[in-house]
C-alpha cells in the first residue's frame, strides 16, 4: 500500500520514524534542498508516493502524444514519474520490478522518465554524459587527448581570450542571466517545464557567468551543484548567435571540466542532450530508459505499439578521444 505525500518534509519525516526502511536508505537525501525549493517556484503539483519498499515522484502535465509524427495532436493528461525538473536523476528509489509493478495499479496514463535497466518493454529516453575525472589538472587533460580533439578544444580556448568569467552569487542572477535561459529554452523541442527565475536566485548552487570583453555584455552562464563525489552541469544559456563568435558552448563545457578538476571530483555529470560535443570532451554515454503503461489495455497496447518512435535513438558516432 502507497502513501502519499504533498511535501518531501512530510515524508522524511514519516520515513524517519520507521526503522530498517528499504526504501528511504536508497531515497538519494542530497535531492531534498531541491525538491523543496521547487515545491516553491515550480508549481506543477508534483507528490511523493512510498511503502517501505519504494519511493517515487510524480507530477501531472497534459501531453501530445503524436507530436512526433508533426502537426497530428492527441493530447492526454499524463502523470510523469520522474523530478519535475529537466535533470538526468532519476525520480524513483527501490528495485525495478516493485516500481514497475506498483505503476501498473494505478489508473490512467504513467510515463517514467530517466529509470534504468530493469523495465520490461522499457523504450530509451536521452541518455545522460558522465565524465570520468583521473586527471591532476586542466593542463594534463588536455594533453591527455589525441590529436585532432586536442586541437579542436585549444582553437576554442584561443576564443576564450576574448571572454571574463566569472563566479557569482545567485542572489545577483538577473534577467540578463534569465534572457539566456530562455533563449535556450525556446530552441529545444518540446520541454516538459520552463524554470521561472526563482529557482536560479534561490538553489544553493554555484554560477558562472560569461562576459564578452569587446562589448562587456553577458553571453552565457553555467550553473553547478556539487553533490559528495560529483559535480553536475543542472542548466545554463547562452545566444546561438553568440556560439560561433566565442566558440562558446565548447568554453562552457572545458569551464565545466576545469571546475571539476579543480574540485577534484571522481564524476562530472554533463546531463542529457548536445551528445556530438559532450562525447568529443571524453564524456561517455550513459543509457536512460522510458516506461510507459496506460490502465487502459487497448490504450495500453497502442503505447507500446508506439514506444518505439518515442524511443531516443542514440548517436551512432564513436569518438576515441584520449590517447
Amino acid at each position: 500500500m502507497m502513501k502519499e505525500y504533498n511535501s518531501i518534509h512530510d515524508l522524511v519525516s514519516d520515513f524517519d520514524k520507521i526503522e530498517n526502511n528499504d526504501a528511504l536508505t536508497k531515497f538519494n537525501k542530497e535531492l531534498i534542498p531541491l525538491l523543496v525549493l521547487l515545491e516553491k517556484v515550480n508549481l506543477c503539483n508534483q507528490s511523493y508516493e512510498a511503502n517501505h519498499n519504494c519511493i517515487f515522484v510524480s507530477y501531472f502535465l497534459k501531453l501530445n502524444l503524436l507530436n512526433f509524427l508533426g502537426g497530428l495532436s492527441f493530447k492526454m493528461n499524463v502523470q510523469i514519474i520522474g523530478l519535475p525538473i529537466s535533470i538526468s536523476e532519476k525520480g524513483y528509489w527501490g528495485e525495478e520490478t516493485d516500481i514497475e509493478a506498483l505503476i501498473k495499479k494505478k489508473k490512467g496514463l504513467k510515463i517514467l522518465l530517466n529509470g534504468n535497466s530493469g523495465f520490461k518493454n522499457a523504450g530509451k529516453t536521452l541518455s545522460t554524459f558522465v565524465f570520468e575525472n583521473r586527471f591532476i589538472s586542466f593542463s594534463n587533460y588536455l594533453d591527455s587527448l589525441r590529436s585532432p580533439y586536442r586541437r579542436r578544444l585549444k582553437k576554442a580556448l584561443r576564443k576564450r581570450e576574448h571572454i571574463k568569467i566569472n563566479e557569482f552569487d545567485r542572489k545577483d542572477f538577473n534577467e540578463n542571466h534569465y534572457k539566456l535561459y530562455m533563449s535556450i529554452m525556446k530552441r529545444t523541442k518540446n520541454p516538459l517545464e520552463t524554470l521561472p527565475i526563482e529557482f536560479f536566485m534561490n538553489y544553493e548552487a554555484e554560477l558562472y557567468e560569461f562576459i564578452s570583453k569587446e562589448t562587456n555584455e553577458i553571453i552565457g552562464f553555467v550553473q553547478l551543484k556539487e553533490m559528495k563525489d560529483r559535480l553536475c552541469f543542472l542548466f545554463g544559456g547562452f545566444r546561438q548567435e553568440d556560439n560561433e563568435l566565442y566558440d562558446l558552448y565548447y568554453n562552457m563545457l572545458l569551464k565545466i571540466v576545469e571546475t571539476g578538476i579543480e574540485k577534484k571530483v571522481g564524476v562530472i555529470e554533463f546531463g542529457q542532450t548536445a551528445e556530438e560535443s559532450k562525447l568529443k570532451i571524453g564524456c561517455i554515454e550513459v543509457p536512460r530508459y522510458l516506461y510507459v503503461h496506460h490502465s487502459n489495455p487497448v490504450l495500453n497496447w497502442f503505447l507500446k505499439t508506439l514506444l518505439p518512435m518515442f524511443s531516443y535513438k542514440p548517436y551512432q558516432i564513436k569518438h576515441h578521444v584520449f590517447k
